[in-house]
């Protein structure tokens, strides 16, 4: 064995595991203080890389959590205040119907129910005005998803919701293309029994008439011209839903929702067909429009066409004239409300949707010309604001179309009250579920890579502790080793 005084190598090499357990000690001291198992890049990096991704993701689906509640919120106010609207709707129905009454009541009486009415309306154009969330409007068109360059055939749309892949895009276009376009019944066309156009009456007649409003007996004078035959039915129309114009008898509306039938009681009336006689009974019933929007079916009642997908759910109503095997084409602005209800930047993870404006000056109808009993040409439909005093349907006017003004109305506030309700619950509602447990499993994993097991620790902590002292008590022995020289002096 040598001994040696300039170097200790025996204290070296007890410094050097000394050190090491001091470097054990302080890190394990980090770790138990701060309560995670990475604190700097060189502690795991490959750890780290992974847990701050997590923590991204889990920030990212935290916020989109609170967008969703916002926008449940926000969808909510809006649902309560088209709730007022639809009660001040019911006001207004109830008083058209009371002065239909004209029997059981007297002028100033109905005059109070105009003034009852006038109010409602100037309620819904405030209601419609003031809904505010925050500072943003909701309900006077503000934050509808509006379109723009509608063919002329295209009569009115309403677009709940759209999807743009890029969010920086103005407008996306929309091609509707029609294989069939709608029909009415066409008692004067069924095939297997052509019922005729009208031409005369042979004798004095009687006819049978049924439509999706009711069902009429007609009578028909002896001799009688295809336009007192077309006054004989129109007379009934709002009773049938059936009307005639030069002897040609179909109903007011379109689709396959649409049914009549036409039966001689009495007599025989002539026809293109044919002299037709008791019995003589046709049937028809209309069709509904058929085609594609972009490639995705709709489903149609009549003219009036309904799509859902997943980058447009909107109404459209084209006019009476529309024709089969024909392009309209339509553009959807970028606009409405953009719901980031997760938490990347794709599609899939926001929402768009339009609240739409429900001032009185947007509910109701477009306006459609049907054949009036006197054989001219009778308006039908309109806005709410021509219910206002004054105004071609209040109720010393047309209390009769008033109502079907208030009923489509009624129906266009009940239809979007219900896709908002849909919408808040079967997407955003949904989604806050999907986000709370995403966010409990993401941090689970995130805890498991970053997070400090303290049990474990502890245990590590003690025994690089006894390590450390040990260390201390052997470096103290190793200082003493180079004295022994001095016993060789002596």
């Amino acid at each position: 064995m040598g001994l040696r005084i300039n170097t200790n190598v025996s204290s070296i090499g007890a410094l050097r595991n000394l050190q090491r357990s001091d470097a054990a000690q302080q890190g394990s001291l980090e770790r138990l203080s701060t309560g995670l198992r990475i604190n700097r890049a060189s502690d795991d990096p490959s750890g780290l890389v992974i847990s701050e991704k997590l923590r991204a993701q889990i920030r990212g689906m935290e916020q989109a959590a609170e967008n969703s509640q916002n926008a449940s919120n926000l969808i909510g106010t809006a649902e309560a205040a088209l709730n007022e609207v639809n009660s001040l709707l019911l006001d207004i129905r109830e008083s058209v119907v009371f002065a239909m009454n004209s029997g059981g009541n007297d002028p100033t009486q109905v005059d109070a129910e105009q003034d009852s009415i006038d109010n409602a309306l100037r309620s819904i154009d405030r209601i419609a005005q003031t809904t505010r969330f925050a500072t943003r409007s909701l309900l006077d068109g503000s934050s509808a998803i509006t379109t723009a360059n509608e063919n002329a055939i295209i009569a009115d749309i309403n677009v709940q919701s759209a999807t743009f892949d890029d969010m920086t895009t103005t407008s996306q276009t929309y091609t509707i293309n029609t294989a069939l376009a709608a029909t009415q019944v066409d008692l004067s066309a069924v095939l297997g029994g052509n019922f005729g156009t009208f031409i005369s009456s042979a004798a004095a007649s009687s006819v049978r008439l049924t439509g999706n409003l009711g069902t009429r007996d007609i009578s028909i004078q002896a001799g009688a011209t295809v336009a007192q035959f077309d006054t004989a039915i129109n007379t009934f129309t709002s009773e049938t839903g059936i009307t005639s114009t030069a002897g040609v008898m179909t109903s007011v509306e379109f689709g396959s929702s649409q049914e009549g039938k036409v039966e001689v009681l009495s007599g025989s009336i002539v026809t293109s067909a044919g002299t037709q006689v008791v019995g003589t009974i046709a049937e028809d019933v209309g069709t509904d429009t058929t085609g594609t929007i972009n490639g995705i079916a709709f489903s149609a009642d009549g003219f009036n066409l309904r799509v859902v997908s997943d980058v447009l759910s909107a109404d459209i109503r084209l006019a009476d004239t529309a024709a089969d095997a024909t392009a309209y084409t339509f553009d959807v602005e970028n606009k409405g409300l953009v719901f980031q209800l997760n938490q990347s930047y794709s599609t899939a993870d926001r929402e768009q949707v339009g609240l739409k404006n429900v001032s009185t000056s947007v509910l109701g109808s477009v306006t459609r010309d049907v054949t009036s009993q006197n054989g001219g040409t009778l308006t039908i439909g309109g806005f709410l604001t021509s219910l206002t005093s004054g105004e071609t349907n209040d109720l010393n006017t047309d209390s009769a179309n008033a109502l079907r003004i208030v009923d489509e109305a009624i129906d266009e506030i009940s239809d979007h009250r219900a896709y908002l309700g849909a919408f808040q619950s079967q997407t955003i509602d949904t989604n806050l579920n999907s986000l709370r447990v995403g966010i409990e499993n993401l941090s689970a994993s995130e805890s498991m890579i970053r997070d400090l097991d303290f049990a474990k620790e502890s245990a590590d902590f003690t025994r690089i502790q006894i390590l450390y002292q040990s260390g201390i008590a052997v470096l103290a022995q190793s200082n003493l080793i180079s004295q022994s020289v001095l016993t060789l002096l002596g």
